[in-house]
């Protein structure tokens, strides 16, 4: 794996070195623009396409980490107003101009977004929308010394030394060396937490369960794209000469996100192509408005329902075909036969050890999980040893994946307690626990589905603290079946690569305590030796383990003991022959006989769909 990340960092080296010469060439062509042509369309169309870009800029890193932005005029309007206010106070100097509208805002977002992160999807969308509105009414509204629905004007334009940035090449100079800053913060902060963030935007439950902070890294794009609006906010202003109310409409923010879905979320060309686009559409048709929003609604929906990666996702995604055509026929020549190699070198079975001796690494005591009216869990008691397997069955609706839920931290408990060697964890986020050492598989398939093996592993290294011996990561992919598959994309191995993978990435972070929900759902029966292979890997570590299970065969074959739920309660507990043959268990979960008895087969019990 350490050659995996030297890789890794050498592709971000080679591409923050491309952003800076890119920007070298644009900043070159920004200051001899002027002296090659006198246009005025020229000098002042360029200004108003970079408060577009940095605008769009804005939509386009939250959109990295799966939220959608309209309050882009609200921090346009706060870096705006900073710009007014400290150049008709305190100084004209254009540096320190660009350094307070971009930190203004920054700071400004921290606490508001302590507030709506927690919010996804249509509601973060609405509340940010409702708070470019609010922006407005408090500037209407506010103390005199911001204008009111007259605003700002009269304030000196920025100034370093004898340049004046007031209009003409100097303003179109001054915007575009801002239009640089804001894309190099964009690029440095996407490339440098790039991992975090498609983990976020593909499989958000999954890197929390790896060890990410996803608060964490929403609340740095969020502040990071609030300082990048007020870049903007800098631009418009010192461009038409005053700050007002009507500069920043909440509307604007449907331009700015309009520009970031046509020109796609998948490149930082992506906004930079967007807004130059929705620029050149404003202004062609300028004199007939009705038009130009019209033939904007068309766009949208082209691009939607065609190509909903923009324009540059059309590029990337015919670059990728060709390229895949070619490497696909190359590995394909390349390996040859398929390679069992994977079943080979399975551990014997396990002989059931109870373990009576062994202090709990895992102690849960009374645990219980509401929804409203709906107790999931109630009164959940176990402890789990180091190297001891506790299998918890019950059937469809018991609870099982409720109680996983909660211990893996994805839901608060609304009762009980919870130690791990003792501390208490109870309540504790997803990332907090993975980095304590608990880790957990998934009863579907949960990877990230759009990133190759390799760039899986990769992000689950990134998001945590703990992380496997890497001549072991390199056996246990052998013994996995993924050694030969680690450039291949996730979301195309067959379901059981899918599962082992999720496996792999469970064990590879060195987790204490292992939490598996039902890992052979939905597998072969060839490919169910390697959930024992999983399981002996852990517990040969000192690994508690908590196996959620509708297979028999298998929880015979590897608990050491045995807890059985029924309607979210205990119904009994103890060594797996003696629980499988309780009653109540067999009436409970593997059902009465209906024949004579002795007839009922309780290796196989249903596996129907329904909650657990």
């Amino acid at each position: 794996m350490s050659s995996l990340v030297g890789t890794a960092r050498g592709t971000l080296y080679t591409r923050l070195v491309g952003a800076e010469v890119v920007a070298l060439a644009v900043l070159v062509v920004a200051f001899t623009l002027p002296k090659l042509t006198a246009s005025p369309f020229v000098l002042f169309f360029t200004p108003t396409v970079i408060v577009a870009v940095l605008a769009t800029l804005h939509v386009w890193l939250l959109l990295r980490v799966d939220l959608l932005s309209f309050a882009s005029p609200s921090f346009m309007a706060v870096g705006g107003y900073s710009a007014a206010l400290t150049a008709s106070r305190l100084t004209d100097n254009a540096v320190v101009l660009a350094v307070l509208c971009f930190a203004i805002p920054a700071l400004v977002a921290l606490p508001i977004g302590a507030m709506v992160l927690r919010l996804r999807g249509t509601y973060f969308a609405l509340v940010t929308f409702v708070l470019a509105q609010v922006t407005v009414l408090l500037v209407q509204a506010g103390p005199a010394w911001l204008g009111g629905n007259s605003g700002i004007s009269g304030f000196p334009p920025a100034r370093l030394g004898e340049s004046v940035f007031a209009a003409r090449g100097p303003l179109l100079r001054y915007s575009v060396v801002l239009g640089i800053v804001g894309v190099l913060v964009v690029v440095a902060v996407t490339l440098r937490w790039r991992r975090h963030f498609a983990g976020i935007k593909e499989n958000e439950p999954l890197a929390a369960s790896l060890g990410l902070r996803p608060w964490l890294y929403k609340t740095l794009a969020f502040a990071a794209g609030a300082g990048i609006a007020g870049l903007a906010g800098l631009v418009l202003v010192n461009q038409i000469g005053n700050a007002h109310p009507d500069s920043f409409s909440p509307f604007m923010a449907v331009n700015h996100v309009a520009g970031a879905v046509v020109g796609g979320s998948g490149s930082i060309l992506g906004p930079i192509v967007g807004a130059g686009i929705l620029s050149w559409l404003t202004h062609t048709f300028a004199e007939q408005a009705e038009y130009a929003q019209l033939l904007l609604g068309a766009v949208l929906v082209v691009v939607v329902l065609v190509a909903r990666d923009g324009v540059t996702g059309l590029v990337a995604s015919a670059a990728r075909a060709a390229r895949g055509l070619v490497d696909g026929a190359e590995r394909a020549r390349a390996r040859g036969p398929a390679d069992d190699a994977g079943e080979a070198g399975l551990r014997p079975e396990r002989a059931v050890d109870a373990r009576p001796d062994e202090p709990a690494l895992l102690e849960v005591t009374a645990v219980s999980k509401r929804f409203g009216g709906v107790t999931a869990v109630s009164g959940v008691s176990f402890g789990v040893a180091p190297g001891e397997v506790l299998g918890v069955i019950g059937p469809n609706g018991a609870g099982k994946t409720t109680l996983v839920n909660v211990l893996a931290g994805q839901l608060p408990p609304s009762g009980g307690t919870v130690r791990l060697a003792g501390d208490a964890i109870t309540g504790l986020s997803p990332g907090r626990l993975a980095r304590k050492g608990i880790s957990r598989s998934y009863q579907q398939t949960s990877v990230f589905a759009g990133a190759s093996v390799r760039e899986n592993l990769e992000r689950a290294r990134a998001y945590g603290t703990r992380w496997i011996d890497p001549a072991d990561l390199h056996r246990l992919l052998a013994r996995m079946g993924l050694a030969d598959r680690l450039d291949d994309r996730a979301g195309d191995l067959p379901y059981g690569l899918q599962k082992s993978l999720g496996l792999v990435l469970a064990l590879a972070v060195e987790p204490r305590v292992l939490l598996l929900d039902e890992p052979a759902a939905g597998l072969e029966r060839s490919e169910r030796r390697r959930v024992d292979e999983v399981v002996a890997w852990a517990v040969d570590r000192g690994c508690a383990v908590l196996l959620v299970e509708h297979d028999m065969d298998l929880v015979r074959r590897i608990c050491d003991r045995v807890l059985v739920m029924d309607t979210g309660e205990p119904l009994a507990a103890g060594l797996p022959g003696e629980v499988l043959a309780d009653p109540r268990v067999i009436s409970a979960y593997l059902g009465e006989p209906e024949d004579a008895p002795g007839d009922q087969d309780d290796s196989r019990v249903p596996t129907g769909g329904g909650v657990s």
